[in-house]
């Protein structure tokens, strides 16, 4: 019979490979992988997107990938927003309405400063102020997505 210690050792592997596994198997099956990439398809993978996408299909911005305007340009920044996205999105969809997702306050200000960012010549003519108080969201809500896609939660 094993020593209480290496008892404890044995069940502690098991059940944190059972953990792996299961979560192995969690991104394989909800292709999660596929945000790891830079494709607007992997969005559809949840069946909610779906609308969203379908506007962004037909809109003046259908040349942009989602990333560049919900994430961050920087690297550890793209994808520390993508983890923290994706494991909201998953809560929602365990635990709560998935069909009430809507973009945060966090998102929202990503999607702004990449709005400056791609279209500064724009801005550059606008007086700075114009954007202290406002989101481009707020007046350009259906530019992307139509009007539904960009209300907050």
């Amino acid at each position: 019979m094993p020593s209480k210690p290496k008892l404890l050792v044995s069940v502690t592997a098991v059940l944190l490979g059972a953990f792996v596994a299961l979560g192995l198997y969690t991104f394989y099956y909800g292709r999660a992988y596929a945000y790891l990439q830079d494709d607007p398809k992997a969005c559809v993978n949840c069946h909610v997107m779906k609308d969203s996408y379908d506007g962004w299909r037909v809109s003046s911005h259908r040349n942009v990938t989602c990333n560049e305007c919900h994430t961050p340009e920087a690297f550890g920044a793209k994808y520390a927003t993508k983890l923290e996205h994706g494991m909201r999105h998953s809560y929602v969809f365990t635990f709560e309405d998935p069909q009430i997702m809507r973009l945060k306050e966090s998102g929202e200000d990503i999607v702004t400063a990449n709005c400056i960012s791609c279209h500064q010549n724009l801005v550059n003519s606008i007086l700075p102020s114009h954007f202290e108080d406002n989101r481009c969201i707020m007046c350009h809500e259906g530019v992307s997505h139509g009007r539904h896609a960009n209300r907050r939660r």
